[in-house]
């Protein structure tokens, strides 16, 4: 991973440690698939992966309630918007991709209020389709599962019908793969 990454990790991380319990795991998570992904689906990783480090810092700064509520979700996304520019500011990141990034970051949820930019937007698109992955992994899984009240079969069907029920399909091929991968882990558990 290239230094200034880690650099706008280290300065995030605060940020995450403030937030809610699963966001140190959950950027983990993405900062090392997005870097994959954007490999594979040639798209400009100074704009992936500074968004997948810095999507959600805003929840450090809402108030402690279901992520999914979508008050929260306005809020996370517009505090966020403001501390990665911050972040980006202070480790002196080309201006033309902070803008970019800051937008992606006050907009990266907008798909639950019926926005559909992100089938516009190739790295935005990858960007929601790994968000929304991370609720398969081995540690993204259990955490949703408590925050959404559901068993670990309940909460397959959930991610199974999100897609189609919300418009969400996938993106990228990398990320089809990556989900169907992931899905079929927790569906193993389940016999």
């Amino acid at each position: 991973m290239k230094e200034i990454y880690k650099k706008i990790w280290e300065l995030a991380k605060p940020y995450y440690e403030k937030g809610r319990p699963m966001d140190i795991d959950h950027i983990e998570w993405i900062m090392k698939e997005a870097l994959i992904v954007s490999e594979k689906e040639n798209i400009d990783d100074e704009i992936l992966i500074p968004l997948a480090i810095l999507h959600d810092v805003g929840y450090a700064e809402v108030p402690k309630d279901n992520p999914f509520n979508l008050d929260i979700r306005k809020a996370h996304m517009k505090a966020g918007a403001k501390i990665a520019k911050k972040i980006l500011d202070k480790v002196k990141y080309p201006k033309d991709k902070t803008e970019k990034i800051v937008y992606y970051v006050s907009v990266h949820d907008n798909w639950a209020f019926g926005d559909d930019e992100y089938k516009r937007d190739k790295t935005l698109g990858a960007f929601k389709d790994l968000d929304f992955i991370w609720m398969t992994t081995p540690k993204g899984f259990p955490a949703l599962m408590k925050i959404l009240g559901k068993n670990k079969k309940e909460m397959i069907e959930y991610i199974e019908s999100r897609p189609e029920e919300e418009g969400l399909a996938l993106t990228t091929k990398t990320t089809k793969e990556l989900f169907e991968k992931y899905l079929s882990d927790r569906k193993k558990e389940l016999k």
